[in-house]
């Protein structure tokens, strides 16, 4: 294989999820909330296969780094805040702090992406410093995809507006976006197939309507499990990685630190 088509095949998948991500911008706007949701998750998983294929084909490309963040800020940082800005009773219903919410949501995702751009030359082999920008992204999607299934009329709980659980779904976002600013340690779970397996089958099923809640509650439950609770086990991480000086810098790498879902 040329070394051409080598990069060329994983920026393809690249550009693949930078149009998902539009996609789920466009469908938000146009009351499509279901397919933007679903979107996100596909511009995701496109975001993980990219960088696995780069490495595999050997085709890692400064452009390919560089191409790699737009698409994060794009479809994990302004999708799903223009997703839970439109969803009926979403952030549009309160105007002031709304729209300060939605702001907030994407600065803090570009924050995150510039900062571990600049201060992690390994980019993230060894983790990462704050929550990786795709775990508030895929915990939103997931949970407004369990908001639209048919089995969601029939839990009165499952609320974006009332209820603990609504006011548990908005304390987490909140968090999870303090979290990818904050200096707490991330371990990056993808790498092992025990976790990136039932992750991607997950990701299947919450497009399959009748299983689409279950997925969506198991994804829910990772995301704060991740989030809140991981960084305990950051250490123990770190032991089964090889040594530092081991590691080679990927300051000519494909892809930014969310290569994996």
């Amino acid at each position: 294989m040329s070394q051409t088509l080598r990069k060329f095949i994983p920026c393809s998948c690249t550009f693949l999820a930078l149009c998902a991500g539009m996609g789920s911008i466009l469908a938000a706007g146009q009351g499509s909330f279901l397919l933007s949701a679903q979107l996100i998750l596909v511009s995701l998983i496109l975001d993980g296969l990219d960088g696995t294929l780069a490495r595999l084909l050997r085709g890692q490309t400064v452009f390919g780094a560089e191409l790699d963040t737009f698409v994060d800020v794009t479809s994990f940082g302004i999708a799903p805040a223009v997703l839970l800005y439109f969803y009926p009773g979403g952030l549009q219903t309160v105007p002031f702090w709304g729209l300060a919410l939605a702001f907030l949501y994407v600065m803090s995702g570009a924050a995150r992406l510039s900062r571990f751009r600049a201060v992690d030359p390994y980019r993230g082999q060894r983790g990462f410093l704050g929550l990786p920008i795709t775990t508030a992204a895929g915990f939103v999607a997931a949970y407004l995809i369990a908001l639209e299934s048919p089995w969601a009329a029939a839990l009165p709980l499952l609320s974006l507006r009332d209820g603990p659980l609504a006011a548990g779904f908005w304390l987490a976002v909140l968090a999870m976006l303090a979290l990818q600013v904050s200096r707490i340690r991330y371990s990056k779970p993808t790498k092992n197939p025990k976790v990136l397996i039932p992750f991607m089958a997950c990701v299947v099923m919450l497009f399959i309507p009748a299983v689409a809640i279950y997925s969506a509650a198991v994804m829910f439950a990772y995301g704060v499990w991740f989030a809140f609770i991981s960084p305990f086990f950051f250490r123990r991480f770190l032991a089964h990685l090889p040594p530092e000086e081991d590691l080679e810098v990927a300051a000519t790498g494909k892809g930014g630190e969310e290569d994996d879902p």
